[in-house]
């Protein structure tokens, strides 16, 4: 890891701007925050300023980032929108601000997300394409093949300002989008607008994939790059895009999925014929990642260093304790 004192901001990085949008809902979560906010303030070693979007924040969430002195909380247009619509709504309104504020780079990080060490920037910005200037996590573990992931992404100004590109998760309908889906086999995510630019432009970007020694879980709790750690369950969400290829049930009703109902009242028995069969199935697995979800969580906010350590694979032949629910070395 650099040292702080070795070395100056990155010359290139003149303005650099955090984008994040944070949900904020108990006290667990509040841990979380500070730790969040801590490790960025630890590793990050150029001048930056964090454009935050915080409408469903608790009190004690925005006062936490209010008194930030890095943090700009943004008063933004609400929306009803939730999950990945509602993150990419939010990122679409930060971005124009940050430009406008004189950001010469974005980076986007979510509220489990964080750098874990000083060379992060660096990382980034060496990993981005010159042709886009787009560096970002691809989660290969969860099926994506094209999709540049919002938890860790770098774009320059210049890309920024030529594509006006989206986080939103939703294809814009036309012929070619669908074509970029059906080519690629990207499933949609905050930010296939954004990988829709990237391809339909024939432009490179920098790909940050996951570099663990130790796996608690095939997503949650992944290193990228050796610089970027992603929880992948801040938002208490524990089933993935990966379990539902994986699981028996899904893959047997997919006939049914794929079936294109003409009437609304078929619809509606669609909907309630694949819940009936694939419930019982979805439980489980919620079940079994949420356990280790929590369990990882728990160790974060007690010792992120030791668990960041863990994952990395250190302390090798050291003595061994069951903490959280899966092994972990100690000192």
């Amino acid at each position: 890891m650099t040292d702080a004192t070795d070395r100056g901001p990155s010359p290139a990085m003149e303005k650099l701007a955090i984008l994040v949008v944070y949900l904020v809902r108990d006290e667990d979560d509040l841990h979380l925050l500070r730790l969040h906010l801590a490790r960025v303030r630890r590793h990050t070693l150029v001048p930056y300023t964090i454009y935050a979007a915080a409408h469903r924040a608790t009190p004690a969430g925005a006062a936490i980032l209010e008194a930030e002195p890095n943090v700009v909380l943004c008063d933004l247009t609400p929306t009803e929108l939730r999950g990945s619509r509602e993150h990419g709504y939010y990122l679409d309104a930060l971005a124009p601000r940050a430009i406008a504020a004189g950001a010469t780079h974005l980076v986007t990080l979510d509220i489990d997300s964080f750098p874990i060490d000083d060379r992060w920037i660096d990382v980034l910005e060496q990993s981005a394409s010159t042709d886009s200037g787009v560096a970002a996590i691809l989660r290969v573990e969860n099926g994506d093949v094209a999709l540049p992931h919002p938890s860790c992404m770098l774009l320059s100004r210049e890309f920024f300002e030529r594509y006006a590109p989206s986080f939103s998760p939703d294809s814009d309908m036309t012929p070619d989008f669908r074509r970029f889906l059906h080519t690629t086999g990207q499933a949609g995510d905050t930010g296939i607008r954004l990988a829709y630019t990237l391809w339909s432009e024939h432009l490179h970007w920098g790909k940050l994939l996951r570099t663990n020694v130790e796996n608690p879980h095939y997503l949650i709790a992944g290193i990228y790059a050796d610089v970027v750690f992603h929880l992948g369950a801040g938002a208490r969400s524990t089933l993935f895009r990966a379990d539902l290829e994986h699981s028996r049930a899904h893959r047997l009703t997919r006939p049914i999925e794929r079936y294109r109902p003409r009437t609304a009242s078929t619809a509606r028995l669609k909907a309630r014929v694949l819940t009936f069969l694939r419930s019982k199935s979805e439980r489980r697995i919620i079940e079994r990642n949420g356990s280790v979800a929590a369990n990882v969580r728990t160790w974060l906010l007690r010792d992120s260093d030791a668990l960041i350590a863990y994952l990395r694979g250190g302390d090798s032949g050291a003595e061994r304790a069951d903490v959280g629910g899966f092994t972990r070395r100690q000192r």
